[in-house]
């Protein structure tokens, strides 16, 4: 397998569209590439290209398409794109909830496990080696003058470490890749759990500080898919109850760039809030009260352009219209810092007034 080149690398210049998690939703890609102006071969009139933060794939119906489609942008020279949480789980053989898709397999991904949601099978082993070739070769950093681009969370901790991983890379005569990166930084992770293991009594608690190493002291895992904290209270989510929830981490941030991530299940308010009162597949909203299109976090800010397309498989599910529970597919239009979405709507960014807590 051919392995990436670097795991940070330099984002394009001039004027770009930063799409957040497409999670297999073709229709919804295709129709907001239409309004953001782009034919068939990734031109626009005004020269602007595309920056896909990750979560390409996964419970939308149609996860070979978008792949085909945003690989052959990004062998153009037309995109680029960094790699999120699901990318991962596929380059390390990891089956997870929404992908079975990949190894040829129907799956049951509704919450409420009552019949199994249509998606598009890989088709065969050529692609599936095709695809993971491809991801291999993305980066999961990307770093502008005033914008920087990444799944799910960064800081100058975790940057640094990364950076450090590239060098070595670049300075060994050996072909390594994301996969040697992950491996080294894991490693790492068990040392300092067998370490954690000595000083503790065995319980839930440990267990918990277990899970937070393994996530907090992994770089890729914190860039793909955030920093973690002790839930108040288990939740369901992604298939699964879990004891930790996604850390507010753009509180302590204080670079001066824009950070633009995906991963959060960001939502706007549903054009009906009667009727989906009650239904939450996705666990609490992350960025609170913060409003539907604002900046949080200190600093140059950070910015989540993830709107929950990946849970339109439950509004299918429910026969509701697509959006029925805020969901969408967004690009934020940068330098003009504009969102614009699959439905045709264009909201300007604004500027948090609060710190979420």
């Amino acid at each position: 397998m051919k392995k990436a080149s670097g795991l940070v690398r330099r984002l394009f210049d001039g004027k770009i569209d930063i799409i957040g998690d497409v999670h297999g939703e073709a229709g919804a890609l295709a129709t907001l590439l239409d309004r953001l102006g782009y034919d068939g071969l990734g031109h626009h009139p005004d020269n602007r290209r595309l920056v896909f933060v990750g979560d390409l794939v996964d419970r939308g119906p149609n996860s070979v398409a978008v792949v085909d489609i945003i690989k052959n942008l990004v062998k153009r020279g037309k995109a680029q794109m960094v790699l999120g949480n699901h990318e991962i789980n596929l380059l390390r053989g990891r089956r997870k909830h929404g992908n079975h898709w990949f190894y040829g397999e129907p799956e049951i991904i509704r919450k409420d496990m009552a019949a199994v949601s249509y998606q598009v099978l890989a088709p065969n082993k050529r692609w599936r080696e095709e695809t993971l070739e491809f991801f291999a070769e993305q980066p999961l950093v990307l770093e502008g003058k005033d914008v920087t681009v990444v799944h799910a969370a960064i800081d100058s901790e975790c940057l640094s470490e990364l950076k450090k991983w590239d060098k070595k890379a670049a300075e060994s005569n050996e072909d390594m890749g994301i996969l040697d990166a992950y491996a080294f930084f894991q490693k790492r992770v068990v040392a300092e759990i067998k370490d954690l293991e000595g000083k503790k009594q065995p319980g839930e608690d440990l267990e918990i500080q277990k899970e937070l190493i393994r996530q907090n002291s992994h770089p890729i895992k914190v860039t793909s898919s955030g920093r973690e904290e002790r839930a108040e209270k288990k939740y369901f989510a992604g298939g699964s109850w879990r004891r930790l929830s996604r850390a507010a981490w753009w509180n302590s941030y204080e670079g001066s760039s824009l950070i633009v991530v995906g991963h959060y299940w960001r939502r706007f308010t549903p054009p009906n809030p009667k009727l989906v009162d009650g239904f939450n597949p996705s666990g609490k909203n992350p960025f609170g009260d913060n409003g539907d299109y604002n900046i949080a976090g200190g600093g140059g800010g950070v910015l989540c352009v993830d709107y929950s397309v990946g849970i339109r498989y439950e509004e299918r599910a429910k026969g509701w219209s697509p959006g029925a529970m805020g969901t969408g597919l967004a690009a934020l239009r940068f330098p003009e810092m504009m969102l614009m979405f699959d439905d045709g709507r264009e909201r300007k960014v604004g500027k948090a007034a609060k710190v979420v807590s």
